[in-house]
């Protein structure tokens, strides 16, 4: 049997001794593996997250623009994708965490995401204000999939899921603090008049 010799990380290494304990035969024992790896990754902070864009502004923006070019053809990607690709697609995500199945064919973004997703879109629409909310919200979905992929998901399921995702649910989110902006000028506008106390 031949032996490898490689220096490993401390994380590197707990993964290599709970190989042993992980269900499945070849490639399904490492899939599963990654699966309990990415399950166990702790949710970060708020600062850690904007730490995170800062580091990660590039490649953040390379997916953004990714997006975006996917609506420059057409207004609902989604629906030209074949039912093949959106099958890939979702497995892929459940895989990650990032959708739960509820029925047959009836998925849901996982709590755990949909609670990061929420605190990022505030996040990034208040550090910038002059920002479109979808842009925001496509932002907070494209950093949570780079995050709970931890790197193992390629630049066109990055689009994909950004996508899918928000058409599915998280646009609802957006449009939501849209309509709280928009408000919240007109108060500036119109601000409230103070009614005279001694008035019937």
């Amino acid at each position: 049997m031949p032996k490898v010799c490689a220096d490993l990380s401390d994380i590197e290494y707990e993964i290599l001794k709970n190989l042993k304990m992980v269900e499945g035969v070849d490639g399904e024992k490492l899939r599963n593996l990654l699966r309990h790896y990415i399950y166990t990754i702790p949710e970060l902070k708020s600062s850690e997250y904007a730490l995170k864009r800062i580091e990660n502004k590039k490649e953040i923006e390379e997916n953004l623009q990714n997006v975006w070019d996917a609506y420059e053809i057409t207004d609902y990607p989604a629906e030209n994708w074949s039912e093949d690709r959106i099958n890939e697609l979702t497995s892929n995500l459940i895989e990650i965490n990032v959708l739960m199945k509820v029925s047959e064919r009836q998925f849901i973004p996982a709590n755990k995401f949909r609670t990061l997703f929420k605190m990022l879109l505030h996040d990034i629409v208040t550090e910038n204000r002059d920002m479109n909310e979808y842009s925001a919200a496509s932002i907070a979905t494209i950093q949570l999939l780079m995050e709970f992929g931890a790197g193992s998901l390629s630049k066109e399921t990055i689009r994909d899921g950004t996508i899918f995702i928000n058409e599915g649910w998280m646009f609802d989110y957006a449009t939501q603090v849209k309509k709280a902006r928009e408000f919240k000028k007109t108060r500036r506008l119109f601000p409230r008049i103070a009614i005279p106390k001694n008035a019937s």
